[in-house]
């Protein structure tokens, strides 16, 4: 199937009357876990991402979906074992991806390159292509464009943190992605975007990444069932 791709910018939800027709729409599971966090920050963020999700999932035919938790705390849908999905947020954009094979994604706006944090946790031909890079602005877009490809594979694998992030290193040939890695024997193909000052980078655990795209969507037209 096509991976699906929306995002958002959470932005509009600073409208109360936006903010609770949304809220009204996502499914009770999305609303407790609204209710449970205490900053409005964070409770923009997860009607957000959970809007997205729904939308995403209905795409698919999952009109009402119920979710569980593996041991490693990582949602899933019990109901089917054909549909996976991962969420992402940085700043005031959230970032949703749907496949029928594992997948992860990432989000981050684009700040400062945060080189000692490059040169602890990646590879060494990752750290040395930022060095070389000619001017800030490169090398910041070219930091957060390996962080996404290293936090959308961790979260494909369903390792996460657990695992270092110099155990596997990225090569970049300008839109051309490959990783070399001893994670597990599964391929895995790359995808990343740049849209407004964010980088969005989605990985799926497959040979090649056909049909993707990345759709802007609007949480007015999605409280509206547009």
């Amino acid at each position: 199937m096509e991976i699906i791709l929306y995002f958002g910018d959470v932005g509009e939800l600073h409208d109360p009357a936006l903010f609770q027709a949304l809220y009204r729409s996502v499914s009770g599971s999305r609303r407790e876990k609204i209710d449970r966090l205490r900053s409005e920050k964070g409770r923009l963020l997860s009607l957000g991402a959970g809007a997205l999700l729904e939308a995403a999932l209905a795409e698919c035919g999952v009109s009402s979906p119920r979710f569980e938790a593996d041991e490693n705390g990582k949602p899933f849908l019990p109901d089917r074992d054909d549909l996976f999905f991962n969420l992402s947020h940085s700043g005031s954009k959230v970032f949703c991806a749907v496949s029928d094979r594992a997948v992860g994604c990432d989000v981050e706006q684009i700040r400062p390159a945060k080189l000692r944090i490059a040169r602890r946790f990646f590879c060494e031909e990752e750290y040395r292509a930022l060095l070389a890079c000619a001017d800030e602005a490169a090398r910041d877009r070219l930091f957060y464009r390996y962080w996404t490809l290293k936090e959308c594979f961790l979260k494909a694998t369903g390792f996460g943190l657990s695992l270092p992030m110099n155990r596997f290193c990225f090569l970049l040939d300008g839109d051309s992605i490959s990783i070399r890695q001893s994670v597990d024997e599964r391929p895995y193909a790359f995808r990343t975007f740049y849209v407004d000052g964010y980088q969005f980078a989605v990985c799926s655990a497959e040979r090649t990444l056909n049909g993707v795209r990345l759709s802007t969507r609007s949480f007015r037209e999605l409280a509206l069932g547009v």
